[in-house]
């Protein structure tokens, strides 16, 4: 993801339009408090929130000409007007005036109608069609047919067995404490989870979101998935957002968007999200698009985490704060 931080200026007519979706229902409730103050802390601003003023669509575009922040802002906009769970329709509309004036053409805006509609079947259709496992799919299509599409399919379903796929998995408890391989066979057992080629294990397709818990330090409790899906986004190079808005959904709106995860109300903190994302944001490598973990498996976690550049959680974790000035 390309990741670009705002100005003190640029993070003031951002949270103006923040807190206009916010109070496009007249409240500013608890969590879109919480949503604005996560923002000034990860930013570094301390803007009275209380004193800024609404701001228009127009005012906006005229104000903030980077394309970049605008994308980043229409995102952002969506967050919040998901963020205490209960999208309405001004600020649905809001939302995509905000993005026509700016000319941000962003799907997710449509899905945000999808969630306000309550067309559950058509939201979850688009993001199918447009989430990571699609290139997976058409590449095993392309390699295997309709075998390796079987054989996925029966993966995804937890009823695939491969002795000889189990054991090569199984042989990783004996490679070094520490190293990707073990650890990846440690979190499995740890969690429950059964390996690959094993009765109940995921396709090896899938395999790296696991390797991005290892290497992200991101446990598996619903608060720690949505941290890991937005520490993905942060490295991933295509449909970055699309990760974000799926456990936004997933884990605390509480739409369930997948057939094998119960959905969750309440999960998404807007502090640690942005954390999480920055530091994907930060890395050297999508390790969704052609990365092959089997050659690093015997190497240590914490060297692959220094080659790929996956800083530690405190190097974005907000400073001290100093005061800024109340207006642009």
């Amino acid at each position: 993801m390309e990741l670009k931080m705002p100005n003190h200026e640029q993070a003031y007519w951002g949270l103006r339009a923040m807190k206009t979706i916010a109070m496009a229902d007249g409240v500013l409730n608890e969590s879109e408090q919480h949503m604005l103050a996560s923002v000034q802390r990860v930013i570094g601003t301390t803007y009275d929130i209380e004193g800024l003023d609404p701001i228009t669509p127009r005012e906006l575009a005229q104000a903030l000409p980077d394309l970049q922040l605008r994308k980043q802002l229409v995102q952002g906009l969506i967050v919040v007007s998901l963020i205490d769970g209960k999208p309405n329709e001004q600020e649905a509309a809001l939302v995509e005036q905000f993005a026509q004036a700016m000319e941000v053409n962003t799907l997710e805006v449509k899905n945000l109608r999808h969630v306000l509609n309550g067309e559950v079947l058509q939201l979850r259709l688009d993001l199918v069609r447009r989430f990571w496992l699609r290139p997976k799919v058409e590449e095993i299509w392309n390699s295997e047919g309709v075998r390796g599409l079987y054989k996925f399919v029966r993966g995804m379903m937890g009823r695939y067995e491969n002795k000889e796929l189990a054991a090569r998995y199984q042989a990783l408890e004996r490679y070094p404490v520490g190293s990707l391989g073990h650890s990846y066979w440690e979190y499995c057992r740890k969690n429950g989870f059964a390996l690959p080629g094993e009765k109940g294990g995921a396709p090896e397709q899938i395999l790296f979101h696991d390797c991005v818990h290892v290497l992200s330090g991101y446990g598996t409790a619903p608060e720690e998935e949505v941290q890991v899906a937005c520490f993905s986004a942060g490295f991933q190079r295509r449909e970055p957002w699309l990760f974000v808005l799926f456990v936004l959904l997933q884990f605390h709106v509480g739409i369930r968007m997948t057939p094998v995860t119960t959905a969750r109300t309440g999960f998404f903190d807007p502090e640690k999200a942005m954390i999480a994302i920055r530091r994907g944001a930060a890395m050297n490598l999508d390790l969704n698009n052609g990365w092959d973990y089997w050659p690093v498996m015997g190497e240590q976690v914490e060297e692959l985490r220094r080659r790929y550049n996956i800083l530690p959680m405190d190097a974005f974790r907000p400073a001290k704060q100093q005061a800024v000035g109340s207006a642009a």
